[in-house]
């Protein structure tokens, strides 16, 4: 099995296009990274972590993401306790004293670093998880650089961000009606939303192209690491690179061509042409 030490790691993220001052927001498969050189597998977690703040300085933000799905079912949701079902790595990161935690029962961004409750705003609710004003929003305008360790971009959840902000059409805003208790012990009971596809899974997303066209344009570097591998790329960039590729179809980023499109109206999913479109 092959072992990494710290400074291959440092030197990785360096070789990727990280530095001084930047704001991460990592996607990670830890498992992947496999031994790293005089750590024990406990103390993986911080020691990778301790890299990439090594690596951006003080001045540098770190963000993962502390999903949980269950507030559609539930209808209620404390962020305070709430677990990411993301694996092992980001419930660690979340239970971290210094770490913020955005508004969002489902969707919720953690992060560490002196622009972390700027970008969070842990002190308030945050209805839509992607749009305007949203904490994803915010990693976007910041050019936060997206790292995906041990795997694809199928699951880089700012996509969906910047499909909104692209007024792509294909997904629609859902509403979750619920209590919400934020981490500084406020309570909000209202609707939360997602920018979601049909139930009736008619569409679904395929970002095997954007990725594809993003390594060989060279936009998105990539990088062998421990056992695996690590992507990064600049939002700005990924943004443009979306862009770009929806333009002259704007069903590129879908795993088919869909015949109808949905809206959510007086509480059902609703299918509307996809020519008017």
């Amino acid at each position: 099995m092959k072992t990494t030490s710290v400074q291959e790691i440092k030197d990785t993220l360096v070789d990727v296009g990280i530095g001084q001052g930047d704001s991460v927001f990592i996607h990670s498969s830890l498992f992947t990274l496999g031994k790293i050189q005089n750590v024990t597998p406990q103390d993986i977690p911080l020691t990778f972590l301790s890299c990439f703040t090594d690596v951006i300085g003080e001045q540098g933000n770190v963000f993962m993401p502390c999903f949980n799905y269950d507030f559609p079912r539930t209808r209620q949701a404390d962020l305070n306790v709430q677990k990411t079902v993301l694996g092992y790595w980001p419930e660690w990161f979340r239970n971290r004293k210094d770490v913020v935690r955005s508004g969002h029962p489902m969707f919720s961004v953690c992060g560490i670093g002196p622009d972390a409750k700027t970008i969070c705003q842990p002190e308030q609710p945050e209805f839509f998880a992607f749009g305007d004003n949203s904490t994803f929003s915010r990693l976007v305008e910041s050019d936060c650089v997206l790292i995906l360790q041990g795997i694809g971009l199928r699951v880089a959840t700012v996509v969906v961000q910047i499909e909104a902000m692209l007024g792509l059409k294909y997904r629609f805003n859902k509403p979750f009606m619920g209590e919400v208790t934020l981490t500084d012990g406020q309570v909000i009971r209202d609707n939360f939303y997602h920018f979601c596809f049909p139930l009736n899974n008619a569409y679904r997303e395929n970002y095997s192209p954007l990725e594809k066209a993003l390594l060989e344009q060279g936009v998105m570097k990539k990088s062998a690491l421990g056992r695996s591998f690590i992507y990064a790329v600049r939002m700005a960039d990924l943004f443009n690179a979306v862009q770009d590729i929806t333009l002259n179809d704007k069903f590129a980023l879908l795993n088919c061509r869909p015949h109808e499109l949905y809206r959510f109206e007086d509480g059902k999913e609703v299918p509307y042409s996809a020519n008017k479109y």
